[in-house]
């Protein structure tokens, strides 16, 4: 079966010989095809010239650009697309590939190689649902891949607007959202080399994450000011410390990489799941895909019962953390497999306790953080009544959230329980 990995072009240096140059960085000869148009149904259009690049010794693989304009609705997207073509066995060749042309001027991301699907993602459609017949080796791909062409796509946004603290938000639930699906499906493939991918997704996260935990600091800060009155005209030594952290942050996390680092990890990534088919057992990789979630869901689910004797402490901090990332892993899963089928019922309590905890667990990083500025500027009394004000106000916050999670997490374990039950 042959497969395709597509790195999109998002920034060239050369449009006008976009084939051109990437013939030469492969050190390939380029056979430029005809101007083409397709129409996918109404308002989705491609308009398209296809090159093929060859070379007169055999070559493991096949390589071809596209360079042209997408159209769904009234949006328009320029096409600069590398696609490489190969069939299982040779991915080793196709990433030396990759990285060569990651190694030029270029900047790309990873992206859906059917034209028709990427044209309906522009729409903000979904990927077609899962055959739960299917073995879960070929669903594990569809869900994954999909996800890691979004994560491509925010590395992309993030790098043009370092400073948006919504696309930081976004792309570190992305990456998280990924990582949690992988655990859910790595039963059977290589240990080492699995914990080496979960590793890698989250320390791409983690990068994220003093960037996040500064922008919520400043925005309750921000908050707390606008609840007690205070005009911007008001000097606050606490937000705007918090601010310069956040930029200090963003010019160390940012700059020092660049898109093409992220787009060879994901690539290699992709590449690593097809070269799987041939280890992976084939009993595990054909089991129906259907079967597999039902299960593998009923342990997850009875993992988080067992929280409640391992964890029965609502006051410690570290444990309502732990309890926090194994329901926001589960949330998660049952949000992106669509063939995990729980009532609406149970789905909305699952959100409202992640919230929660999200708050109280927002509220103990920000008094750190204000705690942490505090003890670094001693004398200057404006901020230590700013800091003692600030965790006041977000002590109380946690007082309110604390009294609802208790009763919140009894009612979801409970839930959870009869669902197991009936299923």
């Amino acid at each position: 079966m042959t497969r395709k990995l597509c790195l999109h072009g998002v920034s060239i240096a050369h449009p006008e010989t976009f084939a051109a140059d990437v013939a030469k960085r492969l050190k390939l000869t380029l056979k430029q095809g005809k101007l083409k148009e397709k129409e996918y149904g109404e308002n989705l259009t491609v308009r398209y010239r296809r090159g093929k690049l060859v070379r007169d010794t055999f070559l493991p693989y096949k390589v071809r650009t596209m360079e042209g304009i997408l159209l769904a609705d009234s949006h328009l997207s320029d096409l600069m697309d590398v696609e490489f073509r190969y069939k299982r066995g040779s991915e080793k060749a196709v990433l030396a590939a990759v990285r060569k042309l990651l190694s030029g001027p270029d900047s790309f991301v990873v992206a859906e190689p059917d034209i028709l699907l990427r044209l309906n993602a522009m729409q903000g459609k979904p990927y077609p649902p899962m055959d739960g017949d299917a073995g879960r080796f070929r669903a594990m791909r569809q869900y994954l891949s999909w996800q890691v062409f979004a994560i491509g796509q925010h590395w992309h946004l993030l790098y043009k607007d370092p400073a948006n603290k919504l696309l930081v938000r976004q792309l570190r639930v992305r990456i998280r959202r990924l990582r949690s699906c992988f655990v859910f499906f790595r039963e059977g493939l290589p240990e080492t080399e699995t914990s080496r991918w979960q590793d890698m997704f989250r320390e791409e996260a983690d990068r994220l994450s003093t960037m996040r935990e500064l922008d919520v600091a400043a925005q309750m800060c921000q908050r707390r000011r606008d609840a007690e009155g205070e005009t911007n005209d008001v000097p606050s030594p606490l937000l705007d410390y918090f601010l310069q952290l956040r930029e200090d942050e963003e010019k160390k996390v940012l700059p020092g990489d660049s898109l093409n680092n992220h787009t060879e990890k994901l690539a290699e990534f992709l590449l690593w799941m097809d070269g799987m088919e041939d280890i992976v057992p084939k009993g595990i990789a054909g089991e129906p895909t259907r079967q597999f979630v039902d299960r593998r869901l009923g342990e997850w689910a009875d993992g988080l019962l067992a929280l409640k004797q391992k964890y029965p402490d609502f006051s410690n901090m570290d444990d309502l953390h732990k309890i926090r990332i194994k329901v926001k892993r589960f949330r998660y899963v049952t949000q992106t497999i669509d063939l995990a089928r729980l009532p609406l019922s149970l789905l909305r309590q699952l959100k409202q306790l992640q919230d929660v905890l999200g708050l109280l667990h927002d509220d103990y990083v920000n008094a750190s953080w204000a705690g942490g500025i505090a003890l670094k500027h001693p004398e200057d009394e404006t901020l230590q009544k700013q800091v003692h004000s600030f965790r006041n106000w977000q002590s109380a916050r946690s007082e309110s959230a604390l009294a609802m999670v208790s009763g919140m997490w009894e009612s979801f374990l409970q839930m959870l329980e009869e669902n197991l039950k009936k299923n």
